[in-house]
């Protein structure tokens, strides 16, 4: 099954300033994901066209956490400290450096690294689960008991590692296909459910965790071209739009039944992917990836974190 993958490209006019960005400085770096480690100060962030991960301080110093040769196209991270590890997705996205028509679409890995050394400490093949389909794992979440959600942008699903890297997949719907990109960011709720974002439709689903087929639509406004979300507490949602460039502030009265736009944000880069939040204020990737499925486009060295305050 052939893939074409499109992006809408932002022309974002004038000059915006939003507090203390962090500019990060790298030839055709493209980074999709980003992580925060406390106790190191340091903000990680993946890479669809190098693979590599690396790490930027809040003076966007970059050095690289680790160079692994199988990473093809890094998307998804997720910093954990109390095991010590950086859970990172790989995929084959077709266009990265390291890309072969072999394992493009196809290819889906979740790798743990030591969240210190940058040393591998395992490796689940999750296209294992879905053979003969296309599939781009892309963002994760972790819930209190160690078990990692991951989604499949390219097939209808939702996969599940426990704690002991034991991989199934944990729910599937029809209604999560569509053209281009599907399930996209996830977050875990401590209530017990995930919430995650569909990118061609704007649909937020709310699915409990101990029944995967109790699927609910949040009642709200579609945010066509959701990429990544970020939970702040309990009633707190911020949902990134890439194509269009915005930041949204959703919030909640009634446990993400329905939600309500509370603010909104432009990014001053092209294509806003994922975030973090630290210390209460949202740190958002500006990733220009459009440039990248671009063959006519000039290569650019500059991305940034965002500072974003509502």
């Amino acid at each position: 099954m052939k893939r074409t993958v499109t992006f809408g490209i932002l022309s974002l006019m004038g000059s915006l300033t939003y507090g203390q960005n962090i500019p990060i400085h790298v030839n055709a770096l493209y980074p999709e994901g980003t992580a925060y480690s406390k106790k190191q100060d340091v903000f990680f962030v993946s890479s669809i066209n190098i693979g590599q991960i690396g790490k930027v301080d809040r003076k966007g110093h970059y050095s690289i956490f680790t160079n692994d040769p199988e990473l093809i196209a890094t998307v998804g991270i997720k910093a954990d400290e109390s095991t010590n590890t950086l859970y990172v997705t790989n995929v084959d996205n077709s266009v990265a450096v390291k890309s072969n028509p072999a394992t493009a679409f196809k290819m889906s890995e979740l790798i743990g690294y030591d969240l210190k050394t940058g040393a591998r400490k395992f490796k689940v093949d999750l296209a294992k689960l879905n053979p003969g389909q296309s599939n781009f794992i892309n963002d994760i979440t972790l819930d209190g008991e160690g078990n990692l959600y991951i989604t499949n942008s390219f097939a209808p699903m939702i996969f599940k590692i426990d704690k002991n890297h034991k991989a199934s997949i944990f729910a599937q719907n029809e209604a999560w296909k569509g053209e281009g990109f599907n399930l996209n960011g996830i977050v875990y709720h401590p209530k017990g459910y995930l919430l995650v974002a569909q990118s061609s439709t704007g649909i937020l689903y709310k699915i409990n965790t101990q029944d995967p087929s109790d699927v609910q639509k949040v009642q709200s406004e579609a945010f066509k071209g959701a990429d990544g979300l970020i939970l702040n507490g309990s009633n707190e949602l911020v949902v990134i739009c890439n194509a269009a460039g915005k930041i949204y502030q959703i919030k909640t009265t009634d446990d993400w039944k329905s939600a309500n736009i509370t603010g909104v944000q432009q990014s001053i880069l092209p294509f806003p992917t994922t975030g973090v939040l630290v210390n209460n204020t949202y740190h958002i990737l500006n990733g220009r990836l459009p440039e990248l499925f671009d063959p006519k486009a000039t290569r650019s060295v500059e991305f940034m974190l965002q500072e974003v305050k509502f």
